[in-house]
């Protein structure tokens, strides 16, 4: 049984759960096991055969992200359409699109978040640049299948994020050989060597990313080179990755190379918590219930997770689920509040400073 730990742990302590694990060295520690057992892979390295280099190119760029008003968006979503205002002075023909995610009472902060859409570009530069807001599905409004429409035919990947280091927005990004432009915080998703152009263009600030996107552009343009985004990119792909998992489990685990079957969904389903509360990106198991579970596993019985999370809770009844539901929902609007509040702090920090 592996354990993938979906963020940044240096101080894990296996107690003899796990047999390995599906993370990075350079993120991941564990202090009570073999190093060796980490295995480098991770839902990142799981990118769906749906994405692929493809010279066929419709839009200049392509962003994706999500509106989090609690932790600091629409902040980064407004800044993104900034940055595109003044590259379209530029480059007059540029062309893309940006896609989010808009959680929340509908449809208010949609209408919030295109009312500054429809402010800040005229008529003429929106028939360039679209601007899909999404309200249904959160968080995974549109399939990885439809995505990759999207990725495979734009030049450059456009990421504003401060913060992220491995979002999987750039992981699909590389598995379509996109150039991808942002901030240096996005270059820890890969090697060291590949922190630099062509792969990255970083930009210093944010004033200075409009330049940064143009120039990525223009690269893909006149200098484009597939090779070098090929090796690269296929680090990301599942059919290289499950390969790559497989003869590191049998070397690793002494198994045999019969009945392997992996199905091409790794890039969410890894990622997928154990909230209590099932969703598109959680299971109605907590984490010790899994456990629990899996103690007890009848493996000749066992399809998949999501069959056996859905049994789960079908066996606990009605008035079991509804009270997940309520808990998971105070906890998660407790935590909401908590950071508001944390951020009413900060303003009032700077206002008398």
């Amino acid at each position: 049984m592996l354990y993938h730990p979906n963020f940044y742990n240096y101080a894990f302590y296996n107690k003899n759960i796990f047999d390995g694990y599906l993370a990075w060295k350079d993120t991941f520690k564990v202090l009570d096991d073999d190093s060796s057992k980490i295995l480098d892979l991770s839902c990142h390295n799981f990118a769906p055969t749906y994405f692929s280099i493809d010279e066929k190119k419709i839009y200049d760029f392509v962003g994706l992200s999500k509106l989090q008003t609690n932790i600091g968006n629409p902040k980064n979503v407004i800044e993104f359409l900034k940055v595109i205002k003044e590259a379209m002075v530029l480059k007059k023909d540029l062309n893309g699109i940006f896609i989010i995610s808009v959680p929340g009472l509908r449809p208010f902060k949609t209408n919030y978040i295109r009312s500054i859409y429809d402010k800040m570009f005229t008529d003429q530069e929106k028939k360039k640049f679209e601007f899909v807001t999404l309200d249904y599905d959160t968080p995974f409004s549109l399939s990885v299948k439809t995505l990759s429409i999207f990725y495979n035919n734009s030049k450059v990947h456009l990421n504003t994020h401060p913060k992220e280091r491995h979002g999987r927005a750039q992981t699909y990004a590389l598995s379509c050989g996109l150039p991808i432009v942002g901030f240096s915080n996005l270059t820890y998703l890969v090697e060291d060597k590949f922190r630099k152009e062509p792969y990255y263009f970083i930009s210093e600030n944010l004033e200075k990313m409009s330049k940064k996107l143009i120039e990525a552009i223009e690269y893909v343009d006149r200098d484009y080179d597939k090779s070098k985004h090929e090796i690269l990119g296929k680090n990301f792909r599942s059919k290289n990755s499950y390969e790559l998992l497989k003869n590191k489990l049998i070397d690793k685990f002494g198994l045999d190379n019969k009945n392997w079957c992996f199905i091409d969904d790794w890039d969410i389903r890894l990622a997928k918590h154990h909230l209590g509360y099932q969703s598109k990106n959680s299971y109605n198991q907590k984490i010790t219930e899994f456990l629990s579970r899996l103690n007890s596993l009848e493996k000749d019985k066992f399809i998949n997770e999501d069959w056996d999370d859905q049994k789960f809770i079908e066996k606990k009844g009605y008035f079991f689920k509804k009270m997940r539901f309520f808990n998971y929902q105070l906890a998660f609007n407790l935590e909401k509040l908590i950071i508001r509040f944390k951020n009413l702090a900060r303003s009032l920090i700077n206002i008398f400073k």
